[in-house]
């Protein structure tokens, strides 16, 4: 199961789901952060050595940006603090070569910009982060639940959790659809198969009393529903099987 999020409802005996891929960039942070710093240094150097008027100082951005890649919630505003203290700075120690109160309006701005930014980059650290854990407490439900939950792209098996690796035996590869189609009675084949092409079609599908586990003389009754979901980028379709007791 790659690393994407599932946001999943348990309602009446199914569970929906839907997944969002959220993928956090690959990150060292003593690298970046050391690259954060060096880049910090540099424009500061550049902004203090030139004059006031040429506008190094907006390479600020550079950094500020860069903290996307840090897992850290406030690396934005701790780099915009820095960015505008160097901003101040070299105002007073940059050579003239225009009006200060000119030069003054024109960084103001720009820390205004960064204040802003950084902003942005702080409410997406904490959306990310409200999806990971989202994703953990859901994924820990998914492995959990007494429901069997398949997941098809195709003709092929791309996930099943415990309970649905439970139904089966022995050395059985549950890798197909007609796999899962066949633990049905062979009375139910044709509607199963009708059912998932209903549910690629936008339906929920819920068929109740089949007779299931005759390929593993199990002889049990069981509910089963059909939806279709998204699963990494691709329409898919999820079997929940629910053994009656």
């Amino acid at each position: 199961m790659k690393d994407h999020q599932r946001y999943i409802r348990i309602d009446q005996g199914y569970i929906m789901a839907a997944l969002f891929d959220i993928r956090s960039p690959e990150e060292n942070p003593v690298q970046i952060i050391s690259l954060i710093g060096i880049i910090l240094l540099l424009v500061f150097y550049s902004d203090i050595s030139t004059p006031l008027g040429l506008m190094t100082w907006i390479l600020y951005f550079i950094p500020l940006v860069m903290t996307l890649y840090l897992r850290w919630q406030y690396s934005p505003f701790v780099v915009t603090g820095i960015s505008i203290l160097f901003i101040i700075v070299s105002f007073f120690f940059s050579p003239r070569d225009m009006s200060e109160f000119y030069a003054l309006v024109n960084r103001s701005f720009f820390c205004l910009l960064l204040i802003v930014l950084a902003s942005l980059i702080w409410s997406n650290k904490r959306r990310v982060s409200f999806l990971q854990i989202s994703k953990d407490k859901f994924q820990a439900i998914v492995e959990s639940s007494p429901l069997s939950i398949i997941i098809i792209t195709g003709e092929d098996v791309r996930y099943i959790n415990p309970a649905g690796l439970d139904l089966i035996t022995g050395d059985s590869q549950p890798g197909s659809v007609d796999f899962w189609i066949h633990l049905f009675s062979p009375d139910n084949y044709e509607m199963i198969r009708s059912g998932i092409m209903k549910a690629r079609e936008g339906a929920m599908i819920e068929l109740s009393d089949l007779k299931f586990g005759i390929r593993e003389s199990k002889n049990q009754i069981a509910d089963l529903w059909i939806k279709e979901v998204v699963w990494d980028k691709t329409s898919a379709i999820q079997l929940i099987i629910r053994i009656q007791t």
